[in-house]
């Protein structure tokens, strides 16, 4: 939540990733995660506020990670921690990945779920 009188800088539109250089970002993680994965990444699916075009420069960036097969969210995400934990401290910014599958992508129908389904933007 923003104090009153804070300034920072809003976000227009998923299209304006590349102000705080999260384009590149966005990138990076695909590439890293491309060679941890290989095929098994599918795509990565931007959510949140930046999808939504409400983000403010401090915001975090949500990210679902979809992979082939069946998917241990938990397990996954300690597969990719030192991936995240870097590109956090490179750029100073908070990614939040969701891994999953295309399976529970399309068929559960949790109110997350249905929300990225609704406002992802692919990249």
């Amino acid at each position: 939540m923003r104090e009153k009188g804070q300034k920072t800088t809003k976000v227009n539109s998923p299209r304006e990733f590349g102000i705080w250089g999260i384009e590149n970002i966005l990138q990076e993680l695909k590439k890293e995660l491309k060679t941890l994965y290989g095929g098994r990444l599918k795509k990565l699916i931007l959510y949140g506020s930046y999808a939504r075009a409400e983000a403010w420069k401090d915001s975090d960036i949500d990210v679902v990670v979809l992979l082939d097969g069946e998917v241990s969210p938990g397990k996954e995400i300690d597969r990719m921690i030192d991936i995240i934990t870097d590109l956090n401290l490179k750029y100073n910014v908070l990614l939040s990945v969701y891994p999953t599958s295309e399976k529970a992508l399309q068929k559960i129908k949790s109110p997350l779920l249905l929300n990225i389904q609704r406002e992802g933007v692919t990249i």
